[in-house]
């Protein structure tokens, strides 16, 4: 562009410096029209926005049955973890959806004793430490034998502490004609010398603060393979008890705010 053409276009740009635009607070500034948003420099905002999150239903309930929020909200529930998320503007009116940037979470708090299963499952424990956590935890579990009679929970204590590792090699020998074959096997086996060691453990919790107790299977696992007994625990069906909380944290949900809908999912504008 020569001199005297950029001449012209900054005196036509200064001319008609700011360009009023038909949306909300927004300014069209020479420079090429830049657009600007000068909603920061107002005393109010556009519309009401943000993200309100709580653990508790009656809070969650109480933020989105306020009287600004009018219209219909749909809440998704999230399969991962036990959250609910409103979109309080998804729907406005006059447009066929809103800026689904006024939100409203619920995300329950994960139990003390649902926190210490997840992080054991599957850890392998010395029988030092198993022994301590039985120990630390023998006031909510309770130990079962593998024909699902009660242990008393001391005896269990004193099989865990009392365990040995026993290791018998046999050799079997087959011998023809032509050749001879040795075959070696060992035989290793956990025991307890004291008390009696359960099979599983069962322990009443919600899992989530603010659901219905249930009761919770553990499946006992000994390993003498590395000579001294190793221990671990296993959810039983684990998955199906995840989704029996989501389903049952939904169920929840909907009681909450029967006016609204409420989906299993995610959403994202």
């Amino acid at each position: 562009m020569s001199l005297e053409n950029s001449e012209v276009a900054a005196v036509v740009e200064h001319c008609n410096p700011v360009l009023e635009v038909e949306r909300g607070s927004l300014q069209a500034v020479h420079q090429n029209y830049k657009i600007l948003d000068a909603e920061q420099y107002q005393n109010g905002r556009n519309r009401i926005r943000g993200k309100f999150a709580t653990p508790i239903f009656a809070d969650f309930a109480q933020y989105i049955d306020h009287p600004k929020v009018n219209q219909p909200t749909p809440v998704f529930v999230s399969r991962d973890d036990v959250k609910a998320v409103a979109v309080l503007n998804y729907i406005e009116v006059g447009y066929d959806q809103g800026h689904c940037d006024h939100t409203a979470t619920l995300q329950l708090d994960p139990t003390v004793v649902w926190k210490k299963l997840t992080g054991l499952k599957d850890t392998k424990l010395d029988q030092k430490r198993f022994a301590t956590f039985l120990e630390d935890w023998a006031t909510v579990l309770t130990a079962i034998d593998a024909d699902d009679n009660k242990i008393d929970i001391k005896d269990a204590i004193t099989a865990v502490r009392n365990m040995k590792v026993d290791v018998n090699l046999s050799t079997d020998a087959e011998v023809e004609n032509t050749r001879e074959v040795r075959t070696a096997q060992t035989a290793i086996a956990a025991k307890a010398k004291l008390g009696q060691l359960p099979a599983k453990f069962k322990i009443s919790d919600t899992a989530y603060v603010g659901l219905d107790k249930k009761e919770i299977e553990l499946r006992l696992i000994v390993n003498g393979g590395s000579g001294e007994p190793i221990f671990a625990i296993q959810i039983v069906k684990e998955e199906i008890l995840v989704n029996e909380i989501i389903q049952e944290f939904k169920q929840k949900v909907i009681d909450l705010l029967p006016e609204q809908q409420v989906l299993i999912g995610t959403f994202q504008a």
